[in-house]
Formats: C-alpha cells, sequence, structure tokens
C-alpha cells in the first residue's frame, strides 16, 4: 500500500488526472501482479482529526517481497520515478503482513487506515463487519512503513480496511459512521470514499 498526498496549489481533479497518467510506467514494472490506484472523492469528519493526509492510496501487488525490491531497483522504474514530480507532494509506503487478492469496486468504495494498538484494530475491523454487511471486508495490517528516498518520513499507518459496497450512497452513510466512531475505539482514523481504478 503507498498514501499519497498531491502537490501543493493542486487540486484533487489535476492531482487524480496527471496520477491516471501515471499508470503507464507502474504497469510496466516487472513482475508485478496487481495495480489498484483509489482516488479519494470525499473525506469523512472524524473527532479529533484525520490520521494522515491523504489524495489516493496506491495498492501494488508482488508474488515476493523480492521481486518489489528488484522492480523498483530496475530500468524500468526510472520513468516511474521521473514521473513522480507531475503529480506527487508526498508519498508514504507501507508492507503489509499478509497479501489480500486485489479489488476493483464497482460501486462504492471506502478506505479506513487506522493508527492504534491490537485492541482498537481489532474494534474497528468489529464495526466494519456490522456497517458492510453483504459488502466485502479486507484488513490489510502494516507490517513496515517504507519511506520514500528524498521526501519527508513516512505517515504512519497501522491497518488499512477496505470496504467495497453496492454504491455510493451506501458506502457514504457507512463513512459518516465509522468517522464518529474513532473516540470510542481509542483509535485514529482516516475514513475515505474512493474511486477505484485497475490497471494491473
Amino acid at each position: 500500500m503507498s498514501v499519497l498526498v498531491r502537490r501543493t496549489g493542486d487540486n484533487r481533479e489535476r492531482f487524480s488526472r496527471n496520477w491516471e497518467r501515471h499508470a503507464a510506467p507502474v504497469a510496466r514494472l516487472p513482475k508485478v501482479r496487481g495495480y489498484i490506484q483509489n482516488h479519494v472523492e470525499e473525506d469523512f469528519t472524524v473527532p479529533g482529526g484525520s490520521a494522515i493526509e491523504v489524495d489516493g492510496f496506491v495498492e501494488l501487488l508482488w508474488d515476493r517481497p523480492e521481486d518489489m525490491a528488484a522492480a523498483f531497483a530496475s530500468a524500468a522504474a526510472r520513468p516511474m520515478v521521473e514521473d513522480e514530480p507531475n503529480f506527487l507532494g508526498h508519498g508514504s509506503g507501507y508492507a503489509i503482513r499478509k497479501a489480500s487478492p486485489l479489488r476493483e469496486s464497482a460501486g462504492g468504495k471506502l478506505i479506513v487506515a487506522a493508527v492504534g494498538g491490537a485492541a482498537a484494530l481489532d474494534a474497528i475491523e468489529a464495526r466494519c463487519q456490522v456497517l458492510q454487511q453483504r459488502a466485502v471486508l479486507i484488513r490489510d495490517d502494516v507490517a513496515d512503513l517504507i519511506a520514500k528516498p528524498g521526501m519527508e518520513p513516512p505517515q504512519p499507518v497501522s491497518a488499512f480496511f477496505h470496504l467495497q459496497f453496492d454504491n455510493a450512497e451506501s458506502a457514504r452513510k457507512a463513512g459518516h459512521r465509522l468517522a464518529s466512531c474513532a473516540a470510542s475505539v481509542d483509535a485514529r482514523l482516516s475514513v475515505c470514499r474512493v474511486r477505484t481504478l485497475r490497471f494491473v
């Protein structure tokens, strides 16, 4: 996973347009098995403030960590790195403990970034399970933060929760409810409704 923040002076529309063009060099990385862009369309107000600043979430999948390291060290990564200043103000990378299948959303999708201990994350997952009903729920626990060369340190995140709904309105209602529960689960949250684009 990665969390992207747009350049100072760009609005989200411009960020999204330039980020979509960035998909071409990323999709050409060696051995990449999945690549999804999640463009933030709506942020939900969280009591005490959001856990992170975010305009987009990246999901990248490789079979092995070694394949990822080799891809980013390869010559194929150069066009990707050279294009980043055209849209990216800050990026944070996260190694996930266990790979989950990547799924784009045809309806409405929420991504919740959570900062908290194990008990708080379990409480958030329980809240998500109640809200998601028939929707898909994926929990990605963060194993490690990945610093991006030349940028400020990564924004801390303990886990990402992906909730996929049949439509945007269902996702919006769930987003409001999840955002309001931050204090009761003793965690800091960012709750976003996103538009997904799959390239690999």
